[in-house]
């Protein structure tokens, strides 16, 4: 039975208060400072960016300083402010990532290291949980080539030598709904009994999560022909009314084992375990404004799910002789949903015609084994190879039972697949020390992949793609602070699952060119592409540094959506379709003003500007570029150190219009993108410290419209998107 849960607000008050209340009962009961200063302060070390200027590789890591500084509860919202990355929020689909403005499979994302399953979203990764993030723009040979735009890997955390426990509490406001958020993360060794036998710490993090938040969308819709006379005739003009609530509760927990074995062998054991209880409830009101309506002018629809997701990574690492290392690592990973659907139509005199019930569940599971070798067999030279491989198996059905109301008659619709995700890679390569000013990277990566996907009766798809990707990455030192980055690389974009199954995925109302039934093509062939880039750095300070970047990316066999008239209903598929080239530039300055000058205030500044470009090949311009591609994106950020108690800060976020002319009769616009967070931060003592944020404080509603337009018809819809601010409260304390 499908109960409402967003009719108990109660509960997510109660999670928000408890949060808070625990909190203060922690603080209350936490030693005092001693005069030796043994309790460690809450402010972590800032990242130094002079680990980026050594790296040989086009990487960026961000710490916790980073991650926790506006409290977030969501990792979209952590990544949104970092340099170069892009969130866009698909109604009902979750966030997606972008760099150098694609995501779509053109970014690629990990969790500690390794791809994340299908299915899985990104958010329901908790930030208290995560250690550090990675920024790749071009990925070594010892990660997967898919990722055309980047790669960005989530690591979770782990024990270090200064890693301290803490508990941390927060709660939010949203447009009058409560949210709340506690995490825990707790650092040690085992007793001192078994210490005597073996050298073992752990750590044990996990986070409880209730979150609430309401979409709310009106979107104006027309429908046109072309008279004899070559003039557009209105056919229909109507508005829809849509709103939106979603709600997830979730648990995640992530223990880590270190195991120091002896002076050579070491063993890891990194566990994430995470449950979570998504419901969404939509309705949908019409009003026509010219001719007929749709077939269900007043509708709501509800789905729940249940989603269980857990890795285990066992890591072996043994120190061989001349500074040699062996790594071997296993895993294994199970993804399980269970969810169901209902949708309710009603015709314009408000009487039900329609109700759709649908349940569908998927479990997968997936093995891993790879391992890698590392030796510096020379001065200059730190040679490594390894492999990947992995194996997963996915089961998922689908039993839609459709009732006309009008005549009782009841239409079933079932199906049932299995698919299988099969890799297979190997690499090679060598950070070479030219000499003092010059170092490379030389990188060889083979990789195969097989898919499957199969129903008895219906269809039987089987696709192999086999990649070859070799990597240079090189750096270039004018002087201690000034140096050029050069890279060259190759990487592919797998289609996905649901895009190589030939089965059809149907609108539950108004299909259009613009909201088409969806259905997958097996014939379908990854995208290669050859890429460029370019990069100069200039390091003011142990802290600053201006960097410059451009980049060029050569693809083949572009995947494109293209709708299409099947009888009276309107039928989407992917095809590759040519070539495209994508170039770009990306600018960025990082500042602590008292490292300039010390007669400066205790400012620190940052700035970014990503300027994207793109033309596909077969698709007449002007603005013939890759499908929701963010052309222009800049950020503005500081941080001000008040006293030694307060800090406060602000990140501003510019995304320009775009007009995207997609496939052969489509255009896409969006509008401009504002948006401002601040936060105030207050150290009560060395243990404890609040945070105060407002994130969307602009609450620009989101301007999106489309356009279809063939010899005789046209269709178009434009959608005014509401949002709201987030308030946030956040308490921590660091034993």
């Amino acid at each position: 039975m499908l109960l409402r849960l967003t009719r108990f607000p109660l509960s997510r008050i109660a999670l928000a208060a408890l949060s808070l209340f625990v909190g203060r009962q922690a603080l209350a009961q936490a030693p005092a400072i001693n005069g030796n200063g043994q309790q460690v302060d809450i402010t972590a070390k800032p990242q130094q960016v002079r680990e980026r200027q050594d790296d040989v590789g086009l990487r960026s890591t961000y710490g916790r300083e980073d991650i926790e500084k506006y409290g977030d509860s969501n990792l979209s919202d952590v990544l949104k402010r970092l340099p170069g990355i892009s969130v866009t929020e698909s109604k009902g689909k979750g966030a997606e990532i972008r760099m150098r403005g694609l995501g779509n499979g053109y970014t690629q994302i990990l969790l500690n290291g390794q791809a994340i399953p299908n299915g899985f979203t990104i958010d329901s990764i908790a930030p208290d949980l995560i250690e550090k993030i990675e920024v790749m723009r071009v990925a070594g040979a010892d990660v997967s080539a898919q990722s055309i735009a980047g790669t960005i890997n989530i690591v979770l955390k782990k024990k270090s030598s200064n890693q301290s426990s803490e508990i941390k509490s927060s709660a939010g406001l949203q447009a009058g709904r409560v949210s709340g958020n506690a995490s825990w993360s707790i650092a040690d060794h085992l007793p001192a009994a078994i210490a005597d036998l073996a050298d073992i710490n752990y750590v044990f993090a996990g986070s409880i999560d209730s979150t609430t938040n309401d979409v709310n969308d009106v979107l104006r819709e027309g429908q046109y022909s072309l008279s004899a006379s070559k003039q557009w005739q209105a056919l229909a003009d109507r508005q829809l009314q849509q709103t939106q609530q979603n709600r997830r509760d979730a648990i995640s927990l992530t223990p880590r084992l270190n195991w120091k074995i002896d002076a050579q062998n070491s063993l890891n054991w990194q566990v994430y375990v995470n449950y979570a209880r998504l419901e969404t409830v939509k309705s949908e009101k019409e009003t026509s404004l010219l001719g007929a309506t749709t077939e269900f002018p007043d509708n709501r629809a509800l789905w729940a799910a249940h989603i269980f997701t857990s890795r285990n990574d066992i890591n072996w690492e043994r120190r061989l002789a001349d500074s040699a290392r062996l790594n071997l690592n296993w895993g294994w990973n199970h993804f399980d949903r269970d969810a169901k659907f209902q949708f309710w139509g009603n015709d314009s005199q408000g009487r039900q015609t329609e109700h759709r019930y649908v349940t569908g569940d998927a479990n997968e599971n997936e093995y891993r084994f790879s391992g890698k070798y590392l030796a510096p067999y020379s001065e200059n030279h730190v040679l490594s190879l390894g492999w990947d491989s992995s194996r997963s198996a996915r089961t998922e059905g689908r039993d839609e039972t459709d009732v006309d109301i009008a005549t009782g008659n009841i239409t079933p619709d079932n199906h049932h697949y299995q698919a299988g995700l099969a890799k297979l890679a190997v690499y090679l390569q060598d950070e070479w020390t030219i000499n003092a000013a010059w170092s490379a990277y030389l990188g060889l990566r083979w990789e195969r992949i097989t898919t499957n996907s199969r129903e008895a009766g219906e269809f039987d798809v089987e696709n192999r793609s086999t990649m070859l990707s070799p990597i240079l990455q090189s750096v270039w030192k004018l002087d201690a602070k000034r140096q050029w980055r050069f890279a060259l690389n190759r990487s592919f974009k797998l289609p996905t699952v649901a895009n190589l199954v030939p089965r059809r995925f149907r609108v539950d109302n108004n299909n259009t060119p613009l909201n088409a039934d969806f259905q997958g093509n097996p014939r379908l062939r990854p995208e290669r592409a050859s890429g460029l880039d370019v990069a100069y750095e200039h390091y003011l300070t142990e802290s600053s540094l201006v960097s410059i970047n451009t980049y060029w990316r050569r693809i083949q066999d572009v995947m494109l959506e293209q709708p299409a008239q099947n009888g009276s209903t309107w039928l989407s598929m992917v095809n590759n379709s040519g070539h495209a080239k994508v170039i770009g530039l990306e600018v960025e300055i990082k500042t602590k003003l008292q490292e300039l000058s010390p007669g400066l205030p205790p400012l620190e500044l940052r700035a970014n500007a990503n300027r994207n470009w793109s033309t596909v090949d077969q698709v007449t311009g002007p603005n013939n570029r890759l499908a929701h591609q963010t052309g222009l994106l800049i950020s503005t950020g500081a941080d001000y150190q008040i006293n030694p108690a307060w800090r406060t800060g602000a990140d501003f976020s510019f995304q320009a219009a775009d007009q995207i002319h997609e496939s052969t009769y489509i255009n896409t616009h969006t509008g401009p993108k504002r948006n401002l967070d601040i936060y105030l931060s207050w150290k009560q003592s060395k243990q404890s410290q609040w945070r105060f944020s407002v994130t969307n404080v602009l609450q620009q509603d989101r301007l999106v419209s489309g356009d279809y337009t063939n010899d005789t018809a046209r269709w178009t819809d434009a959608g005014r998107e509401q949002s709201a601010r987030t308030w946030r409260v956040v308490w921590e304390w660091r034993m």
